[in-house]
């Protein structure tokens, strides 16, 4: 090309000027020709250069997006109860209607990590409702625990998770909760396909602790079998203070102040295969460093701040296979009665699959809880719960789930009425 190029100029100048210009003159004009040539190539050069790391960034791009995930479901229910006095008020049956939904979106910057957020709306408050759910230590509808104040959806969740050391170490960052990282289950750890009532879906005493917020954890695997977890987690409350009527926990921004009375928890997770069947036996421990007001402590008197102290316990989740389609599930947490209405908790139960020979898909499962009161209260009788439910697989992607639960003793006080409620709920998932 430059041969090309310089041999057609030597033409031109020959033809047009060659008895006007001497040797010097056209030498130095085809010197300043090679220098515009060189300057073109080397442009040309970097112009190719550059398309090339575009064309590089845009399959890099290509190929994250290419990890990209979108899930997502809902859930449609009816759920009503029997309610007659409980601590001698008299209570409107609450019934209705609810839904929930979810958008679950995650992709992979990098084969190690991974970006997660969770989008979630719903209505309908179901057998919680009139109420009766401020008169239960342990609610009938977990499935309205997260729904937002209004119409729209909420972002509970978004976080991102890095494996390193070969994925024996895992860190989180990012807005959530603790129950991705302690108090897991496989039998009952899931309102949408599993029970519905607080006692089934996670230790009751710490669900009071529990919010979405800034949270840092991890997971390390120091060997097989053998899981540690750990998370620290901004506060939504922090220390008490006179409001003009009483003593109250004030409330505080979880985006603000972070590190001011966090909450943090570790468990410890052993994870054996007995005659060839998986399980899971965690221990966890918890503490909510923001100031709770003691049990029985004065709070109309603001001359007189009460004592306060942290809210901590022990709890113990076990989930173990027993045969190809059946699993037992138990859970019990131990906790400082000093500050906690509930000072321990027990539940157990079981989860069948294919119990109808052709219906190999289908699950129930049952389970029966245990809320020990504080003695410190007036009415520290045992609140108990029992549920069941059956699961069944319309589709891959459609499943309808009746569901009962029975309360005996509710808030504690033998006095009460029983409750009975029961459910109807469909769910469905892309």
């Amino acid at each position: 090309m430059r041969k090309g190029l310089i041999l057609a100029t030597l033409f031109t100048l020959s033809t047009t000027n060659s008895f006007a210009q001497t040797d010097e003159e056209v030498l130095r004009e085809l010197q300043l020709l090679k220098q515009k040539i060189q300057m073109l190539e080397k442009q040309l050069k970097e112009k190719n250069k550059k398309e090339e790391e575009v064309a590089k960034e845009v399959k890099e791009i290509k190929e994250k997006l290419g990890s990209l995930e979108i899930h997502g479901g809902a859930t449609l229910y009816y759920q009503g109860a029997t309610v007659d006095k409980i601590d001698g008020q008299k209570y409107k049956d609450p019934s209705g209607t609810g839904y929930t939904a979810d958008l679950e979106i995650s992709f992979k910057p990098t084969d190690t990590g991974e970006f997660y957020m969770r989008l979630h709306g719903g209505q309908g408050t179901g057998a919680d409702g009139n109420g009766v759910s401020d008169v239960l230590y342990a609610n009938l509808n977990t499935l309205a625990d997260d729904n937002p104040d209004n119409d729209r959806f909420d972002l509970l969740e978004a976080y991102y998770a890095q494996e390193l050391l070969n994925g024996k170490l895992n860190v989180f960052i990012g807005k959530t909760e603790p129950f991705i990282l302690i108090d897991d289950n496989e039998y009952a750890n899931d309102e949408v396909s599993q029970f519905v009532g607080k006692p089934f879906v996670n230790n009751p005493i710490l669900d009071g602790e529990d919010i979405f917020a800034p949270m840092a954890g991890l997971t390390f695997s120091p060997f097989d079998r053998i899981e540690l977890a750990a998370v620290v987690q901004s506060n939504d409350q922090s220390s008490v203070s006179w409001n003009g009527k009483e003593w109250v926990v004030k409330d505080k921004d979880i985006y603000s102040d972070v590190f001011d009375k966090p909450f943090y928890a570790v468990q410890l997770k052993y994870s054996p295969e007995i005659g060839g069947l998986p399980g899971n036996y965690r221990i966890y421990y918890w503490n909510d460093s923001a100031d709770h007001i003691k049990i029985n402590e004065p709070t109309d008197n603001p001359n007189r701040k009460p004592s306060t102290g942290d809210g901590w316990g022990v709890g113990i989740s076990i989930d173990q296979k027993v045969a190809n389609n059946v699993g037992l599930f138990a859970r019990a947490a131990w906790a400082n009665d000093d500050v906690y209405e509930v000072e321990q908790f027990y539940s157990v139960g079981a989860s069948i699959d294919g119990l109808i020979p052709s219906r190999p898909k289908d699950t129930l499962g049952v389970g029966v809880a245990a809320l020990i009161t504080n003695d410190k209260l007036k009415n520290d009788d045992t609140e108990y719960h029992l549920e069941g439910y059956y699961r069944i697989e319309v589709s891959e992607n459609f499943h309808i789930t009746p569901d009962i639960q029975y309360v005996v003793n509710p808030h504690g006080n033998s006095d009460n009425d029983n409750i009975f409620a029961g459910m109807v709920k469909a769910e469905f998932s892309f």
